[in-house]
């Protein structure tokens, strides 16, 4: 059985959805295959993109015949068959997510639209580095984390401070160099969750094949709703996070990151009256994780 990202709760309703695309094409970013067993598995993963032309009525939502891009990250490890399918660009444009009021990206002219949108690729070839030792220092430090500074994570100590590239979902965006990473995203997720905790996450996993790894939680973390988050106040909740992430090193720093977050069901599980809205617009009484709850 594959555990699916909202709204999908089942095969069906995965194969439903691309058969309201047409001219659909595939292009596949990174795949990665652990070199070494987690409870006498081998994980493997990859990130993929699939482009198609919305042609035809998929639940409520009417075709509009444009062209949409989806970022796709699966993993099959010791937990199951998952798949995070990025839906935040599509349903944006149907006026169903909140990133078109929010604070985020579109409001400063340094994020530039056409490279949210843009394919991003590793910059290095598979060789035998050990990823792993670099992107468990990075964890480690995320852990330092003080609650006041950014600083306290020692972030440049494990990316390539101008180089990387962080390639999240189309609501947050395709950050480059640090400073980018830190300002749009970082600095506002600490913000919206200062207490989260990574080593409480549920069906976690990391793997590593050379200088490439691959990271699961469903969900990642436990934490609480504390600050505004895409115009959504606390509710002193507890959100429901469910992350993949994959990466690319160069033998001392973190290059790439592809970031795949249930931004959809994240955002139902801290206002209500979204998970409402969202719900009755997608005629999905609930989607495949809203029995889920911290």
């Amino acid at each position: 059985m594959t555990n699916y990202s909202y709204p999908f709760n089942n095969d069906k309703d995965w194969n439903n959805f691309w058969k309201c695309f047409s001219n659909i094409e595939t292009t596949e970013v990174m795949n990665v295959k652990s070199n070494f067993l987690i409870n006498n598995k081998f994980c493997k993963g990859k990130v993929y993109y699939i482009s198609g032309t919305f042609s035809k009525k998929w639940r409520k939502l009417k075709p509009d015949n444009k062209k949409y891009t989806f970022q796709i990250g699966e993993q099959d490890n010791c937990h199951g068959h998952f798949i995070n399918c990025d839906l935040t660009e599509f349903l944006g444009k149907q006026g169903l997510c909140p990133w078109q009021r929010s604070y985020y990206w579109a409001c400063d002219s340094s994020m530039d639209p056409d490279r949210v949108k843009k394919i991003h690729y590793p910059t290095i070839e598979k060789n035998n580095n050990d990823c792993w030792k670099i992107l468990w220092g990075m964890i480690q430090g995320l852990r330092q984390y003080d609650g006041k500074s950014l600083e306290s994570m020692q972030m440049n100590k494990h990316w390539d401070i101008e180089n990387m590239h962080w390639v999240g979902p189309f609501a947050i965006g395709h950050l480059k160099g640090l400073r980018e990473f830190q300002e749009y995203h970082q600095s506002k997720f600490l913000n919206f969750i200062p207490d989260r905790d990574g080593s409480k996450g549920i069906n976690k996993v990391i793997f590593s094949d050379g200088n490439y790894a691959g990271l699961m939680g469903h969900p990642s973390m436990t934490c609480t709703h504390k600050g505004n988050y895409f115009g959504f106040e606390p509710e002193n909740g507890h959100p429901r996070i469910y992350v993949m992430d994959f990466w690319s090193c160069d033998g001392e720093r973190l290059v790439d990151n592809w970031c795949q977050i249930d931004m959809i069901d994240l955002w139902r599980s801290i206002n209500k009256d979204y998970e409402k809205f969202i719900d009755e617009k997608m005629g999905s009484p609930g989607g495949s994780r809203a029995h889920i709850a911290l």
